[in-house]
């Protein structure tokens, strides 16, 4: 799948051979109208990073695959305003979209099946520990890696600064209280099961068990790109930044 992914490609071809990419498509903000230009074309008119959105679409289109390294190559910057984009797509179109699903199943068939109740009160509390989850990110641990960036270039930063800055100590906080939401989901797909199983509303627990598969499948992802690329680079940040304070330190 990923040798068919590539800048010389038409977008829309791309999306037609995989249409779960077209939500990779989207929450880069590539305008529609652009979808019938070559991949490369695409990004140039929208500005957008396409050593980014190619390695991303390669990852969604492979369930096997993470470009790791071509990651780690890309700028940092470039990561978090990624990361802030799909926050932007689970908030505006998946949440609601499964949540619409959720209602429906309550709305025909809550008479009949009480538990549906239940399951509707489970997703909004997953909802509103997704919302704090994203909370955490985007006002503490992205702010707070952008300041170590522009830290790096910084020479002349005095060592109170940079001690304020590093006693912030954002990262090691995340980690702290990070926890992976997509376990949750589990959760959920598990008391659909048990519905299902005792209901006969088979038909449309199955839709709804596809759209919680393709979520999980994204959750996956995202949850890669902070650890396995976010975090570990910012620590390596954060690690010169200590080192550059303790040599102040010992001239001062």
């Amino acid at each position: 799948m990923n040798t068919l992914i590539s800048k010389d490609r038409i977008l829309l071809d791309i999306v037609k051979d995989n249409p779960l990419l077209a939500s990779v498509v989207d929450r880069f903000g590539i305008s529609y109208s652009r979808w019938t230009l070559t991949l490369e074309e695409a990004c140039v008119h929208d500005n957008v990073d396409m050593g980014l959105l190619l390695e991303m679409l390669k990852a969604f289109g492979d369930n096997n695959y993470f470009p790791k390294n071509e990651l780690n190559n890309l700028p940092l910057h470039s990561i978090i305003e990624y990361l802030i984009k799909t926050h932007v797509y689970y908030i505006n179109s998946r949440l609601p979209r499964i949540e619409q699903f959720i209602d429906l199943l309550v709305d025909h068939y809550g008479k009949f099946d009480v538990h549906l109740y239940l399951l509707k009160d489970y997703f909004q509390d997953y909802k509103r520990d997704m919302f704090a989850h994203i909370c955490i990110e985007e006002r503490d641990l992205f702010p707070y890696v952008l300041k170590l960036i522009k830290t790096v270039d910084e020479e002349e930063l005095g060592s109170v600064q940079l001690y304020k800055l590093l006693e912030e100590n954002a990262i090691t906080r995340f980690i702290n209280e990070h926890h992976h939401v997509e376990d949750e989901l589990v959760e959920i797909r598990r008391r659909l099961n048990n519905y299902s199983e005792a209901n006969n509303h088979k038909v449309q627990i199955t839709t709804l068990f596809y759209e919680l598969r393709m979520f999980e499948i994204d959750l996956l992802t995202h949850g890669k790109v902070e650890d396995e690329i976010l975090i570990p680079r910012a620590r390596e940040i954060e690690k010169s930044l200590t080192s550059r304070l303790l040599r102040q330190a010992r001239l001062s």
